[in-house]
């Protein structure tokens, strides 16, 4: 079976709230991030290179904590956060984001990242992009993506049954804590998406709608599907 053919059998999935991934889903923040990180490893990292080194979809303090000594971690931790909310303003809300989450019933979404709050706020006020109040970051779990600790409190926020929920990722880290958290549907967003484990994946958030009961996705443009799911016409029973 072709990813077109089963469009059509996706087409709509029966869920009870969506939970986003911020940067690479909602926001493109690569331009942003790499001037960060690469202005902050002049003093703390010399040598390291954002697009060449980062692992897309990681807390940034697991990394820090590979690339500076032990004692330098906090104090280098606080310099990237400055750095990062520094430059959220050349952050930019990605193609059907905002469309989507204003076109949503608040207390049906919320987005769960690996940036801390401060970072996360700053982006999403740069792009134009509601907060919820259930935001879930960094600061918020005790392990990060891909652990499913933080995909676990975004259900616990929305008051749902993971099995009702989608995510929408694009980074496998983030898909693999979704899918240990048991959410029902594992959506990946863009190209980075391709590389990850997601039930299917998505060029953007584009031509996506939901009305409360039903998740639509035939309007949007698909760059893969996984040939062995269909789309449940029940909700999920135990």
């Amino acid at each position: 079976m072709t990813a077109a053919s089963l469009a059509s059998e996706i087409g709509s999935y029966p869920i009870d709230g969506l939970l986003f991934d911020c940067d690479g889903v909602l926001v493109n923040s690569d331009e942003a991030a790499a001037v960060a990180w690469n202005e902050w490893a002049v003093e703390y990292a010399p040598g390291f290179d954002f697009n060449r080194d980062i692992i897309h979809g990681r807390p940034a303090r697991e990394t820090i904590a590979e690339l500076v000594p032990a004692v330098d971690v906090h104090r280098a931790d606080h310099a990237l956060m400055l750095k990062e909310v520094e430059t959220a303003p050349l952050v930019r809300a990605l193609p059907g984001a905002r469309d989507l989450l204003l076109a949503l019933p608040s207390a049906r979404f919320t987005i769960v990242t690996s940036a801390v709050a401060v970072v996360a706020r700053a982006r999403l006020r740069a792009a134009g992009l509601p907060c919820p109040v259930g935001l879930v970051t960094f600061d918020d779990v005790t392990r990060g993506k891909p652990a499913p600790d933080p995909y676990r409190l975004g259900v616990q926020r929305l008051g749902i049954d993971p099995r009702r929920a989608v995510v929408f990722e694009d980074a496998d880290a983030g898909v693999e804590s979704a899918q240990a958290a048991q959410i029902g549907l594992t959506v990946g967003i863009g190209v980075r998406g391709l590389d990850t484990r997601a039930t299917l994946v998505l060029a953007d958030l584009g031509g996506i709608r939901f009305d409360g009961t039903l998740l639509y996705l035939g309007g949007a443009v698909q760059l893969r599907a996984d040939p062995a799911y269909a789309a449940p016409t029940q909700s999920p029973t135990e």
